[in-house]
């Protein structure tokens, strides 16, 4: 594995002061890394999520597709971020989810078998499982709480408040997915603000 493309997850996981160099190098040899091309999927609709994936560069996306065959995107994972389906992940279950790169993307993978050995043999990794657990519900209910009481402006300036990397680097109408908005609003939202 690089030394560079760990280092980055390396700073990720020292920010919560739980593990030691021995440890770290632990975390190391069970970690995969990968580079994933523009467009190509980690996950397929029917097949069974593998790993836990953390995004080191690039940006990856998580949507289902419904039977008008619309997008509809559930989490967008740029920079210190993770991305699976824990149900199947964890239960073994075809996922209902698709995951894809929005831009060549740079991940760290731990397969659920190394993850579950981490989790045993070093304690604080089942602190920094909890966090990431929190953070992840944390996330997701902000999301859903903007998405019944914010129209779509507020929504659109949250997005920014959220992912100010991101509002400029992706297509429009991925953010408008996500936010659950048309692209044509999406259009009038950034148009009217940028006339302010």
């Amino acid at each position: 594995m690089s030394e560079d493309i760990f280092s980055l997850f390396e700073s990720y996981i020292s920010r919560y002061c739980l593990f030691s160099e021995k440890e770290i190098a632990t975390i190391k040899s069970l970690a995969i890394s990968k580079q994933i091309k523009k467009r190509q999927y980690l996950l397929r609709q029917g097949c069974v999520c593998r790993y836990h994936t953390f995004v080191c560069s690039g940006c990856l996306r998580s949507y289902r597709i419904d039977n008008n065959g619309n997008e509809h995107i559930f989490a967008l994972s740029p920079v210190n971020h993770w991305m699976n389906d824990r149900l199947s992940l964890v239960s073994g279950t075809p996922s209902n989810d698709f995951i894809d790169a929005l831009e060549d993307t740079v991940i760290i993978q731990f397969s659920e078998d190394s993850f579950k050995s981490l989790l045993r043999e070093i304690p604080n990794f089942n602190i920094l499982n909890t966090k990431i657990i929190a953070e992840e519900c944390s996330s997701s209910r902000d999301r859903i709480y903007m998405m019944l009481s914010h129209q779509a402006e507020e929504r659109y300036r949250q997005f920014i408040r959220c992912f100010p990397q991101l509002h400029n680097r992706i297509p429009i109408y991925i953010i408008a997915s996500y936010l659950g908005i048309t692209r044509e609003t999406l259009t009038r939202i950034r148009t009217n603000m940028v006339s302010l």
